[in-house]
C-alpha cells in the first residue's frame, strides 16, 4: 500500500537524487565541407530541412537565379490556362534592343523586332542559356509591363513566405533574396510544377539555327557532371558574385543546393559538388544507422536512437526529429503508450462508466495520434483538459509529464524534490513528483525543476527511455 505525502511533508523528507543518465559518446559526424560561397544551404526535397547551412537568412544578390521567380510565375499561368508553351509572345522594340545589348545583359540572345516567339522557347533560353530579354519579354506579355510583373513577383514571395525582394525579373540589378529561401522556392517549383525539370535538365537550347549551351555545368556531358543532377540555374553579376542553385537526385532522394557569392564560375560549381556530396554522404549514413538528421550530436541522440530502434513511436519525420521543440500531449501519450507496449509494462484497462470507449474526447477526430490517445485512456493513463477535451496539440507540462509515469509506474514513497522552486509543483502533482524525481526519470536544471514549463521532446525521449530501462 502506498503511502501519501502532505505537501509539507514532501518539503521536509529526505532526499534521494540521482545523476542523470549519461549518453555514451557516438561515432564523429561526417565533417562538413569547406566551401569558397559566402552563404550556402543544401535542403531536404522531401521535408524541407536544411542538412547544411551557412549564413543561411542573410539577403544577398541573387543575380541572374531572379529568373526562378519569373518562372515559377510563368508556370502559374500555364497551370491557369492563360498560356500556353506554344503562345506566340510578341516582342517589344524594348525587348529586342535590350536581347543585343551585351554591354548591360551578360547572355544575349537576339530577339526579332515586331515578330513573335513561342512562350516555351523564351522559357528554354531563359533557364537554360540564362538570357534576360526573354523575362522582360514574358513578363510584359503576363502583366502588362516589366514593372507590374515585378509587383506581382513581390506578392507570389510574400504568398510563398520568402524572404525576398525584387525590382526586376532577370537579375541585372540588384534584387534580394536568401540563401534559404531561394531554395524553398525551387522546392515549391518542383512539387508544383515538376515539369519545369524537362527544361532545366537540358543542356542547350537551339533558337535561330544557334545552339546556346547550359551555364549549370552540374548536368549530365557538362564540365563538372554530377550524377542525378536535372537542373537548376545560375547567376552572376559583380554584386553578386558566382551564385548556382542545382537539384539532384540519388536513391530516391532529391536534394536542392544552392551558393551564392562563390568566387567563380568554378568554384560556385565545386562548391555544390561537395555539398552533394556531404548532404547524400550524410543521409545514407542516417538511414543505415536508424537515426535522424538533427540529433547527430544533440545530448539526447542515444535516448532518441534507442526509442527509434524499438519501434516507439516518435512523430518524426523521415529524417528530422525535431528535438528542441516542445512535446505536445498527443506526441507524449503515444510516445508513452507504445514505449510501455513494447517493453510490456501496459497496465491493464480500467472501467470508464457511462463513456463511449471509441470516442473519449470531442477533439481528437482526425488527429494522427487518435488511435493511441484511445489506447491509453482505456488504460488509465490519458486524462483529458476538461469538458470533454483531450486537447492533443497542446504542449505538456513537467508535472504533468510526472502525475502520468507515476501512474503508470509501481514507484516507491520515496522524495526527490530537494529544487529550489519546488512550492511551484500544484498539489495535485506534489506526490507524483515526489516519486518521480526520487527515482531519477525527470531532474531539474541549476536546481530548479520547472514543474510548469513545457517538456522537450528531446527531455521527453530520454524520460521515456528511462522509463523503458527501469
Amino acid at each position: 500500500m502506498r503511502r501519501h505525502f502532505s505537501k509539507a511533508l514532501c518539503a521536509l523528507l529526505a532526499v534521494v537524487f540521482l545523476l542523470p543518465l549519461i549518453p555514451s559518446p557516438t561515432a564523429a559526424a561526417l565533417e562538413p565541407p569547406r566551401i569558397t560561397a559566402s552563404a550556402a544551404v543544401v535542403m531536404d526535397y522531401d521535408t524541407g530541412a536544411l542538412i547544411y547551412a551557412k549564413d543561411p537568412d542573410t539577403l544577398r544578390v541573387p543575380a541572374s537565379m531572379t529568373k526562378i521567380m519569373t518562372a515559377y510565375i510563368v508556370y502559374e499561368e500555364l497551370d491557369r490556362g492563360t498560356l500556353t508553351m506554344d503562345t506566340p509572345i510578341p516582342i517589344s522594340d524594348h525587348v529586342a534592343k535590350i536581347s543585343r545589348d551585351k554591354v548591360n545583359y551578360q547572355m544575349c540572345v537576339p530577339l526579332p523586332y515586331n515578330g513573335t516567339v513561342p512562350a516555351g522557347t523564351l522559357l528554354k533560353l531563359m533557364l537554360i542559356y540564362s538570357a534576360s530579354a526573354s523575362a522582360v519579354a514574358l513578363a510584359e506579355y503576363i502583366s502588362g509591363s516589366e514593372e507590374k510583373f515585378v509587383e506581382r513577383m513581390n506578392e507570389t514571395s510574400s504568398r510563398l513566405g520568402l524572404n525576398a525582394h525584387y525590382i526586376n525579373t532577370h537579375g541585372h540589378k540588384l534584387n534580394y533574396i536568401t540563401a534559404r529561401s531561394q531554395a524553398a522556392l525551387i522546392r515549391l517549383f518542383i512539387q508544383n510544377y515538376p515539369q519545369v525539370l524537362d527544361i532545366t535538365s537540358l543542356n542547350s537550347v537551339t533558337f535561330e539555327g544557334k545552339e546556346y549551351r547550359t551555364t549549370n555545368y552540374l548536368l549530365p556531358g557538362e564540365k563538372y557532371a554530377y550524377e542525378g543532377t536535372d537542373g537548376f540555374k545560375t547567376g552572376n553579376i559583380n554584386a553578386a558574385g558566382y551564385c548556382q542553385s542545382v537539384t539532384a537526385v540519388r536513391n530516391g532522394r532529391r536534394l536542392i543546393s544552392v551558393v551564392m557569392n562563390s568566387s567563380s564560375g568554378d568554384t560556385r560549381a565545386t562548391d555544390n559538388v561537395k555539398l552533394l556530396d556531404y548532404a547524400f554522404d550524410l543521409l545514407a549514413d542516417i538511414d543505415l544507422n536508424g537515426s535522424f538528421l538533427d540529433v547527430s550530436g544533440h545530448w539526447a541522440k542515444e535516448a532518441v536512437d534507442t526509442l527509434n530502434s524499438k519501434g516507439v513511436e516518435l512523430h518524426a519525420g523521415d529524417i528530422l526529429y525535431r528535438p528542441d521543440e516542445d512535446v505536445t500531449r498527443a506526441e507524449f501519450i503515444s510516445m508513452l503508450y507504445t514505449a510501455l507496449e513494447v517493453t510490456d509494462k501496459l497496465p491493464e484497462s480500467v472501467p470508464h462508466p457511462g463513456e463511449s470507449s471509441s470516442r473519449p474526447f470531442d477533439d481528437i477526430a482526425g488527429c494522427w495520434a487518435r488511435d493511441y490517445i484511445i489506447r491509453a485512456w482505456d488504460r488509465g493513463i490519458a486524462d483529458g483538459t476538461g469538458n470533454g477535451r483531450f486537447s492533443p496539440d497542446n504542449y505538456i507540462t513537467r508535472q504533468q509529464i510526472m502525475v502520468l509515469l507515476d501512474r503508470v509506474l509501481d514507484l516507491p514513497d520515496e522524495n526527490g524534490l530537494n529544487f529550489s522552486d519546488v512550492g511551484s509543483i500544484a498539489f495535485w502533482a506534489l506526490e507524483a513528483s515526489a516519486r518521480v524525481t526520487a527515482a531519477g526519470l525527470l531532474q531539474g536544471t541549476n536546481g530548479r525543476l520547472d514543474p510548469n514549463g513545457h517538456a522537450t521532446r528531446a527531455q521527453a525521449a530520454q524520460i521515456v527511455a528511462r522509463l523503458m530501462e527501469m
